[in-house]
Parts: C-alpha cells; sequence; structure tokens
C-alpha cells in the first residue's frame, strides 16, 4: 500500500450526510483512496474514520518497536510510556483526539497480539462504510460500503495524502 503524510483528513455526522460535531480539521480528508485501481468515493465521515484507522496503526508500529506498556486505544490517547527517552528517534507521539469520544458517527476497537494489532472502525449509523486494519511488519487495511469490515472485504491498495491524528 502506497501511504503519503501532508494535506489533512474527513468527519461528518450520524445521518451521514451533515458535518460532524467534532474538533476535526474542517479540511480533513484523504486525496485518493482506491482499491483494486478504482477510486472510493468517501463521505467525509469515512474520510475521518480512515485517518484515524492509519494514525492508530503509525503509532502501533512505533509501540511495537519502543514503547515500555502495550498500546491499547486508552494509551495512544493518553500517551505511551517509552522504554528510552527517544533521543534517537522522532516518532513518539499520541492520538490528537479520542476517537470514541470526539467521532460521533463511528467506534473504534484495537486488539493486540504477538507483536501485531488489528484495529476497527464500525459504523454507528447505516449508510457508512467500516474499515478493518491488520497491523504489523505490513499492514493491510480493507473496507466495506455496506458496515463493519473484515479481511474478507475489499483491501485498499493505495492511499494518497493526508495528516496524521497524531501529536507529535
Amino acid at each position: 500500500m502506497t501511504v503519503g503524510k501532508e494535506a489533512a483528513g474527513g468527519g461528518e455526522a450520524a445521518t451521514g450526510q451533515e458535518p460532524a460535531t467534532g474538533p476535526f480539521p474542517a479540511d480533513a480528508k484523504v486525496s485518493v483512496v482506491k482499491s483494486q485501481g478504482t477510486a472510493l468515493s468517501l463521505k467525509r465521515a469515512e474520510h475521518i474514520a480512515f485517518i484515524f484507522v492509519e494514525s492508530i496503526d503509525k503509532l502501533e508500529q512505533n509501540c511495537d518497536r519502543h514503547a515500555a506498556e502495550p498500546c491499547t486505544l486508552d494509551v495512544l490517547v493518553s500517551g505511551p510510556k517509552w522504554k528510552d527517552d527517544g533521543s534517537s528517534w522522532s516518532d513518539r507521539g499520541k492520538l490528537k483526539f479520542d476517537p470514541n469520544a470526539t467521532d460521533p458517527n463511528y467506534r473504534y476497537k484495537v486488539a493486540l497480539q504477538d507483536g501485531r494489532w488489528q484495529i476497527w472502525a464500525n459504523p454507528r449509523t447505516p449508510g457508512l462504510s467500516g474499515f478493518y486494519l491488520e497491523g504489523g511488519i505490513f499492514s493491510k487495511i480493507y473496507y466495506n460500503p455496506a458496515g463493519p469490515a473484515t479481511e474478507n472485504d475489499k483491501q485498499i491498495d493505495e492511499v494518497g495524502s493526508f495528516s496524521y491524528f497524531i501529536a507529535w
């Protein structure tokens, strides 16, 4: 999967049509998301969910190498404890927002096991797509336009630029 980090990410209300009431930047969105060469048309709420999943994955990669504790979703929100002072690397951070407290459109879940992680962004209401990520050395993210996603759904294989929801 190709991933960029430059522009910004998205959000939308529980109806799937109105702007979200959360603290997300107005221009939060992913420039391009493709599955099998086809661009996906995402709603603003889906952009925000996608950015949260990618942000959590980025932090889990850093936690796997440098954290002194398992990086549950609560730990990623509060900020992990690190094994070292971080002087030799710059990817130490935490989520800017608690996804379950600030995103009215999705429920987020993280499961950890043996250096691997799973991340779910499940829509709270019909009409929004779900995302599922299998994380590790090579993460894979899946998309289901009809609700919660699993590894049996379409894999997203190309992602344009966006800004992570991470406070570095």
